[in-house]
């Protein structure tokens, strides 16, 4: 039976002892089913583990989020997923340079590619 280590007590156990947070895109989730990506663990019988402070060094300023996710379910509820934060916005597309406008070094003054 594989073992974990809580990101909160530090303690080992059974893997099975433990709720499962994923990390998409930046963002610190609890989902239920098969999931990948980096993962954290945390006991799930334990709400001790799932104080604001203790999960601060795993989760940083998503910890507060995920401590009262945690706490107003009473278990974990893996359905729920923490909103993203902002987006910054998109950056406008440079326009590619056109082929006939690039000379290149390897052609004799006047001469065009592809001649």
């Amino acid at each position: 039976m594989p073992e974990r280590t809580c990101v909160a007590c530090r303690r080992k156990r059974p893997q099975h002892e433990f709720v499962r947070i994923t990390r998409e895109g930046g963002v610190w989730a609890l989902r239920a089913g098969k999931r990948s990506g980096r993962g954290a663990y945390v006991c799930a019988d334990s709400p001790a583990c799932w104080q604001d402070k203790r999960l601060r060094r795993a989760f940083g300023a998503q910890a507060g989020a995920l401590s009262a996710q945690l706490h107003t379910s009473g278990k974990p509820h893996h359905d729920k997923v923490l909103e993203p934060p902002a987006a910054p916005p998109p950056r406008p597309a440079r326009p590619s340079p056109e082929v006939s406008d690039v000379e290149s070094p390897n052609l004799y003054p006047g001469q065009r590619a592809g001649t």
